[in-house]
């Protein structure tokens, strides 16, 4: 939206668009609003996260960088599976973004920070792994424009996001709580102190 009313470089609002994206979806799954996109996805415990993100993470480099499949495949398959930014550049006029890119680390980012709301803290795990995504983001478009080649955006998504927070969970010494959060327990312990709440205010 920022071309409408300002001039944006085209790879900062490749940037800007994806982190927007990511943003307001972490924040709508904790919020009582229906769901609709990221907020709508879960995948219950950070292990389970980092197992998915390894494994596209593997996934991507190899149809990417081994085969022509993958960009091949975005660039002629239309569909609605990818962002087109347009750019200066002649030679090629668009900077494109799957949206896989966006969805996929944007579940883990807000993981963190339904983790954060279930201890009752500020958003400290989320902004470290929504820093980690931002500056995964920003190296891949580093790369692209200094190889002037495709590259895998979770190559540098995926280590960036599960680095940041792994480093700030051993800062905080919190590796324990965070290896043992499971989404899926959580929501029924508190469905349980809301279920007891209210039968002893009927008492």
């Amino acid at each position: 939206m920022a071309p409408l009313v300002v001039k944006v470089e085209p790879n900062l609002n490749v940037v800007l668009t994806a982190c927007l994206a990511v943003y307001v979806g972490c924040y709508r799954s904790v919020k009582p609003t229906p769901p609709a996109g990221i907020e709508m996805l879960s995948l219950g415990s950070f292990k389970t996260g980092a197992i998915l993100l390894g494994g596209l993470f593997v996934y991507d480099i190899f149809w990417v960088f081994f085969t022509p499949v993958m960009v091949s495949v975005a660039k002629s398959f239309d569909a609605p599976i990818k962002l087109l930014f347009p750019t200066a550049d002649s030679a090629r006029p668009f900077s494109m973004l799957g949206l896989g890119d966006i969805v996929i680390p944007g579940i883990f980012v807000a993981l963190a920070l339904r983790f954060d709301v279930s201890r009752g803290k500020e958003s400290q795990y989320f902004k470290s792994t929504f820093l980690g995504y931002s500056v995964g983001l920003v190296l891949t478009i580093v790369v692209m424009n200094w190889f002037q080649a495709a590259q895998p955006a979770l190559l540098y998504i995926v280590p960036s996001v599960i680095g940041f927070l792994a480093v700030h969970s051993i800062w905080n010494g919190e590796v324990k709580p965070l290896l043992e959060f499971d989404e899926s327990k959580t929501a029924v312990e508190m469905q349980e102190g809301s279920d007891d709440i209210s039968s002893k205010k009927v008492e």
